[in-house]
Parts: C-alpha cells; structure tokens; sequence
C-alpha cells in the first residue's frame, strides 16, 4: 500500500516562505504580530493544525552537529535544526561547565535561530534511534528565563510526527533568519548556589535530584563531577522514569503521578532540580512545572559540577527508591 504522506523539499519551504515574507510586506507589522500562546506540552494532533501559523518557529533539537544529516532526511516542514551541545546554548562561568550564559550572549543565540520577543516556539525532541527529550527541556527553561514565555514542546517529538503518515514531512535544510531577541530575566527560574546552600539549613525548598539511582547513591559519578554523591536531603525522580522510552515524550499523567508518589516528591511546594550540569534537571523542572503546574520550581543551574568542586559542601549517599 502506498504511504500517503505529504514529502517537501527546500525548494518547497523556502518558496512559501518567500510568499509568506511578501504577503507581510502588504500588512505593516503583521509579520511581528505576537503568536497566541500554546500550551507546555503540545501534541502532534495540535501542531498539525497550527503547523503554519504565522510568528512561528519549529527547532528540531539534536544533542549535536552530527545528527545533522538525519534531521535533513526528514523533518517537520519549516522545522530548523539546532544540535544543543554543538552550539552556544550554555557556556562555562567561573570555571563551571554548561551553565547558561549571560543575557547578550543567549540573546544573540536565540535570535540567531529567527526567534524575537513575540514569537511562538515549537521544540521538538529529534533523534532517529533514541531522543533526547532532555535537551529541548533545557532550551525551553533557558528560553522562559529570558522572557519568551510562547513555548511548548512536542510530545513524543519527532517519533510521534513521523509515525503517522498523514504528517507531513519535508527534506533537506531550512536555514533560520535571524532576527533581534531582547532577554528580559525573570525571577523563580534559577536556583543559585547561594539559596541551594541555604535550603541545606532551611529546608525553603524540597531538592529533587534528576539523575539516575546510582548516581545518586554514589556509586558511580559523572565525569564532570569532583566527587560522587547528593545533596542532604534530596529525593531521586530519574528522568528516564518521567520519560516514555524512545525519550522523546511524557509519560502519561497517572504513571507520573505513582513515580512522584514512589519517590516521595510532594507535587505543590517550592522545589530545586538538579543534575551535574542542568540538563536532566530540566526534564524534571519541566515536569513538575508545566505538567503538574507547579511554578514554584527552580533548577539549579550549577549542579553538582558546582557543588562538588568544593569539598567543603557537604555530599551524602542517598537511597533511591527506583
């Protein structure tokens, strides 16, 4: 039976969108009209109907460069491409690897990929064996601390898309235009290393480590942490325990909700992820945040790579339930 699935190339893309582009010229500011926003997590269904909505920019996020060539095999129509660890999208400060870099710099990243204050952005977890829900997590915080509040990202990524044969599905590269972005950083994003060690005594905020059990209980460390262990107190919810297992999507509500049971994470109070560098905290942030409508969640953007540098911070072997 013949697939019935609608293919584009660049040639395509690229003549509607100088359509798009003339017809913009014809409504002053249309072009520049902000999107209406979209919720956290937005399904394939929903993105097949807004798919062109003016305002609108899709990233499919790889975890590097390299990908490249399977995001051009096939690809959400109008998608760019970003590969998240090959690109600026953290920085090191004061010695610490992965941190989010300062407001000009992000600015000029994000703008680079056609984004500005007003429009509506569409992360979608790529990866042709596995994805990688984590790293669109990460650029939805770092893009929400900045100020562009339209975000979403696609669930089930492009598995989800590609699985049904009626999406559409286009080829080749789209090449972003860049546009101005002004970062405008919001509070209650960003856990410092300051409140982190203050919640050690006065346990503000519940800590919620991401990373998987054994890291946790110590018996084995990532590399760019100095020593193995947690912080005092804090409970384990693996991001592969929130994740379905291609990793490009959220688990279904009631399996998240025996997962934060199982790991004794209350679901309403202020909360601090973290991993080793921030990037499985941002699925954890982003789950208890936008899928259980927590806002009083922050990531700690430092994690252990900060924490563990200094051997006078206190390290414990935790117990994780998972």
């Amino acid at each position: 039976m013949a697939s019935t699935r609608s293919v584009f190339n660049v040639a395509m893309v690229s003549a509607f969108a100088l359509s798009v582009a003339a017809f913009a010229t014809i409504l002053p500011g249309a072009a520049h009209a902000e999107a209406p926003p979209a919720p956290g997590l937005v399904t394939p269904a929903w993105l097949k109907v807004h798919l062109h909505d003016p305002n609108q920019v899709i990233i499919e996020v790889y975890d590097t460069n390299a990908q490249k060539p399977a995001y051009e095999a096939g690809h959400i129509p109008g998608a760019v491409f970003t590969g998240f660890l090959s690109e600026p999208w953290r920085t090191t400060v004061n010695g610490v690897r992965g941190m989010l870099p300062p407001p000009a710099e992000i600015a000029k990243v994000i703008g680079g990929y056609g984004i500005g204050n007003a429009t509506r952005v569409i992360l979608v977890p790529g990866g042709r064996t596995r994805g990688d829900f984590n790293v669109a997590a990460r650029i939805f915080w770092t893009l929400r601390i900045e100020g562009q509040d339209n975000v979403s990202i696609l669930d089930g990524g492009d598995h989800a898309w590609l699985a049904d044969p009626t999406d559409p599905v286009a080829t080749g590269d789209v090449a972003p235009t860049p546009v101005a972005f002004v970062p405008q950083r919001g509070k209650g994003y960003l856990a410092t290393l300051e409140r982190v060690q203050n919640t050690l005594s006065t346990h503000e905020f519940q800590l919620v480590d991401a990373r998987p059990p054994a890291q946790f209980e110590g018996k084995v460390k990532s590399p760019v942490d100095a020593r193995a262990g947690t912080l005092p107190g804090a409970l384990n919810l693996p991001y592969s325990m929130v994740l379905t297992s291609d990793g490009e999507g959220v688990r279904p509500m009631s399996e998240l909700s025996a997962t934060l049971q199982r790991a004794g994470i209350t679901r309403n109070i202020p909360t601090i992820t973290f991993s080793s560098t921030g990037h499985l905290a941002s699925t954890a942030w982003f789950v208890l945040r936008e899928v259980f409508a927590n806002p009083k969640v922050r990531l700690y953007d430092g994690s252990m790579t900060e924490w563990s540098a200094d051997p006078s911070r206190p390290m414990v072997n935790g117990h994780s339930p998972f």
